[in-house]
C-alpha cells in the first residue's frame, strides 16, 4: 500500500499547487457573499481533497474537479432550496477545502494559502460574517492524519495498538475544531461530518501478504471510525457513515464484476466496492489512487443528504 502511495508523491505536490491556486482567493468570498443580497444563502464545504472532489486526470495526476461529494450534494439540494419559500432564494456552494489537509494544517495553515492563515480561520470568518445565511456546513477531516500515521503503524509489532493511539490523538485534535465551527456557525446551523472508506482493502488483490494487510486494516479503520463517531456525537454534529455506505466491513464473497485482471472468481464485497468506487484497483494509468471516482463521490453525497433537516 505504501509503495502505491509513493507513486503519486510528485503528483500530490503538483496537485497541491493547483488546489492552492483554486483556494487562494477563498477569504475573498466574504466580499462576494456581501454582494449576494438578502436572498443568497450558503453551503460551506470544508476538509480534505475529498471535499474539493480530487480525482486523477488522464495522466494520473490528482486534481480538483466539480464531481466531488460537495458538488453533487449541492446539485441535489439546490433546486428544492431555491423554491422552498414564497420568495426566490439562491443557494451557493463555498468550497474551502484543501488537498492533503491534516488537522494541524486545518488549524495552523498548510499547503493552501488562506488570507486568514488557515482553513479553520477562513471558515470561522465566513461563518461569522454570514450569520443567518449558512444553510449547511459539511466537513471531512482526519483521514490524512490517519493515513500518514497508519502507514508507519503497519510495520510495528502492534499495528492495531499503534493505530488506536493515533486515533486518540486525531479525535483530541478534532474536538476543538468542531467546537470552533459550532460557535461560529451558531446552534441552529446544520453541520454534518463524515467518516471514511477504507482504501487499504485493495491490498487484498495482492496475494497473501496483501490479504493480511487488508484484514488488519479493517480493524484499524473500524476503530478510528468509532472514535470519529463518538467525537462528532459529543459535539452534537451528525456523522455520515461513509464506511458503512461503502460496506467496508462486509466480507461476503460475491461474483466479481470488475474489469480484468480482477474479473474472475469471487471477491469480498468490501474489496469489490473499494475497486468500484475509487481508483485504487482501476487497470488504467490513473490508478492506483485513493480518491473516490464520480460514483464514489455520489455515494458519499447520498449518505450525507438524509441527515439534512
Amino acid at each position: 500500500m505504501r509503495a502505491k502511495d509513493d507513486i503519486h508523491s510528485n503528483g500530490w505536490r503538483i496537485a497541491l499547487i493547483a488546489a492552492a491556486l483554486m483556494v487562494s482567493g477563498c477569504d475573498a468570498v466574504n466580499e462576494l457573499a456581501n454582494e449576494g443580497g438578502d436572498n443568497t444563502y450558503y453551503y460551506v464545504s470544508l476538509g480534505t481533497s475529498l471535499s474539493v472532489g480530487v480525482q486523477p486526470n488522464g495522466s494520473g495526476l490528482p486534481v480538483p474537479t466539480d464531481d466531488g461529494y460537495a458538488d453533487q450534494l449541492f446539485d441535489s439540494i439546490r433546486p428544492a432550496f431555491n423554491t422552498a419559500e414564497s420568495q426566490v432564494r439562491e443557494l451557493k456552494l463555498i468550497r474551502l477545502g484543501c488537498p492533503g489537509e491534516t488537522l494541524d494544517d486545518f488549524v495552523n495553515g498548510g499547503s493552501c494559502p488562506y488570507l486568514a492563515g488557515s482553513q479553520l480561520a477562513a471558515a470561522v470568518d465566513f461563518l461569522t460574517d454570514n450569520a443567518g445565511k449558512i444553510h449547511l456546513v459539511t466537513i471531512d477531516i482526519g483521514g490524512n492524519d490517519f493515513r500518514n500515521g497508519y502507514d508507519d503503524c503497519v510495520g510495528t509489532a502492534d499495528p492495531i495498538g499503534c493505530a488506536d493511539t493515533l486515533s486518540t490523538q486525531i479525535v483530541a485534535d478534532l474536538a476543538p475544531v468542531l467546537a470552533a465551527l459550532r460557535a461560529a456557525a451558531g446552534p441552529d446551523t446544520t453541520i454534518i461530518g463524515m467518516n471514511y472508506y477504507n482504501p487499504y482493502l485493495s491490498s487484498w488483490l495482492e496475494g497473501d501478504a496483501g490479504m493480511a494487510l487488508a484484514a488488519q486494516s479493517m480493524e484499524a479503520v473500524a476503530n478510528v471510525s468509532g472514535y470519529l463517531d463518538a467525537t462528532y456525537v459529543a459535539a452534537g454534529i451528525p456523522l455520515a457513515d461513509v464506511a458503512l455506505a461503502f460496506q467496508s466491513n462486509d466480507e461476503t464473497l460475491v461474483a466479481s464484476t470488475l474489469p480484468p485482471p480482477n474479473d474472475q472468481g469471487l471477491l469480498p464485497l468490501n474489496v469489490m466496492n473499494i475497486c468500484l468506487f475509487t481508483y485504487q484497483c482501476a487497470p488504467d494509468p490513473r490508478g492506483p489512487d485513493i480518491h473516490a471516482n464520480t460514483a464514489g463521490y455520489s455515494l458519499i453525497a447520498a449518505t450525507i443528504e438524509p441527515l439534512l433537516p
